[in-house]
């Protein structure tokens, strides 16, 4: 039976999906179509565009070891923040990370391909500030059928999609393309199964690690923005119809912190034990 993944956001959580994924194609399940949020976007993004769950998992580990060389603050606008705020002008500062050089990196890791050029059916959502409409991004606009809300396009790169969705309000810089600003997906749609229902797919495996994690002691702003918005995702699942015929929910270690690189391959492992438990029932549904 053909089936479709759905993939939740959740920071470095999101390296949970790339387990997921490794222990479906152990057992020789493969899904047709894939949809993701924020991290879950990252990794829909680099297994539509042709990577195995096997290289995804040496990427894990790659950046868990160096993740740093992709931060690329604002320290111009972060210099005139404060003055701006003193003397009451507008200040240009939309996030505290440029987000340029990991979309350089899902750039070249993709060989800059359009969506539109993938085999696969691939949702990876954002959503526009200037709207609040979910901007749904996809290889192609046909059996798309309408959501309230949402906008469909199949025109963008995988580097650009993958970087939108996965910009965090006030953390990294919206992504601006065709005077949409737009951000994390997770805003409005942090598990998009309906989407992926939407684009076609009847059976969809949904994978949440979304769940609110411990917030850390230092009270930095990044796990300020972080947490706040992992507690709004939680609190509009409880309003969400979504239609999954499974979910998972990984039992992940208990991360100090959304962005705490060094913990991912722990997550990853996670997946991979969750999928391999469910494995019987996994097989029963979508073999």
């Amino acid at each position: 039976m053909s089936f479709g993944i759905a993939l939740a956001g959740g920071g470095i959580r999101g390296a949970a999906h790339v387990g997921v994924l490794l222990a479906l194609e152990e057992y020789g399940l493969k899904p047709e179509s894939i949809a993701g949020t924020s991290a879950g976007g990252i990794v829909a993004g680099l297994y539509a565009a042709g990577f195995s769950a096997e290289q995804m998992k040496k990427m894990v580990l790659k950046f868990s070891g160096g993740g740093a060389s992709f931060v690329d603050p604002d320290f111009s606008g972060l210099a005139s923040l404060l003055p701006s705020l003193l003397f009451r002008k507008t200040s240009a500062v939309s996030g505290l990370l440029k987000g340029n050089r990991l979309e350089q990196y899902f750039f070249r890791l993709t060989g800059g391909q359009l969506l539109s050029e993938s085999g696969m059916r691939v949702v990876i959502p954002s959503v526009d500030l200037c709207s609040g409409d979910t901007i749904a991004c996809t290889n192609t606009l046909c059996g798309v059928h309408p959501l309230r809300r949402v906008r469909w396009t199949d025109r963008l790169r995988f580097s650009e999609a993958m970087r939108a969705t996965s910009s965090l309000p006030a953390i990294f810089r919206p992504k601006i393309i065709d005077r949409m600003c737009l951000v994390d997906g997770g805003v409005t749609d942090v598990l998009p199964v309906d989407l992926l229902t939407a684009a076609g797919e009847r059976n969809v495996l949904a994978v949440d690690v979304s769940e609110s994690y411990k917030m850390p002691e230092n009270f930095s702003l990044v796990e300020v923005a972080s947490h706040s918005l992992s507690i709004m995702e939680t609190r509009l699942r409880e309003y969400v119809t979504r239609g999954e015929k499974m979910l998972l929910e990984p039992d992940l270690p208990e991360t100090d912190g959304v962005l705490n690189l060094k913990q991912m391959p722990m997550c990853l492992e996670a997946g991979y034990r969750s999928a391999k438990r469910a494995m019987p029932r996994l097989r029963s549904l979508f073999a």
